[in-house]
């Protein structure tokens, strides 16, 4: 049975990504990056943490939660959004894990969270192609591609270092309960 601390930083978790999710979407709308579908991520901060605190499971049980919350309030449950935003928020937690699990002494946070940007940006493009009719062929796909992978790189740098500077404080609280 889970403790109710554990409980209440697990909500608290997921109230956090959605309000930096929500926040992403208010001050830097999709118009504003030259890519299209190109978006910063701050949510991932959050499933950073919690794969290094809690593990995979908890991770991607989390970021499963905040994408469907989100399309529940903003009313994209029965959209292509949802799909895409769960292809994402899945390939980015087991791309991370993978790489904490093979690499774990030689990966930073900002590391990870690149590598997390990177695996959001292929989940979406995966799920994406599997959609006929949506996106004008797939070739279109692989000019996208380089432009979302090349934006990875930022947009992960600046979610890790929102990371780095939560996660100690989520280590401190996860480690007293």
């Amino acid at each position: 049975m889970m403790k109710t601390k554990h409980l209440v930083l697990l909500s608290i978790l997921i109230a956090l990504s959605i309000v930096l999710n929500w926040m992403e979407n208010v001050f830097f709308p999709w118009t504003v990056l030259p890519v299209p579908g190109a978006k910063l991520g701050l949510a991932n901060a959050v499933f950073l943490i919690l794969l290094l605190v809690d593990g995979m499971v908890t991770a991607l049980t989390v970021s499963v939660l905040r994408v469907l919350i989100l399309a529940l309030f903003t009313g994209t449950l029965a959209t292509v959004m949802l799909p895409l935003s769960l292809g994402g928020a899945v390939a980015s937690v087991l791309l991370m894990q993978l790489v904490w699990f093979v690499c774990r002494e030689r990966v930073s946070l900002i590391g990870l969270s690149i590598v997390g940007a990177v695996g959001h940006n292929l989940g979406q493009l995966t799920v994406l192609s599997f959609l006929p009719g949506l996106f004008p062929g797939l070739t279109a796909l692989y000019y996208i591609l380089p432009g979302l992978l090349l934006l990875s790189v930022p947009a992960g740098m600046i979610t890790g270092w929102i990371a780095k500077h939560i996660y100690p404080v989520i280590k401190r609280e996860w480690e007293e309960q």
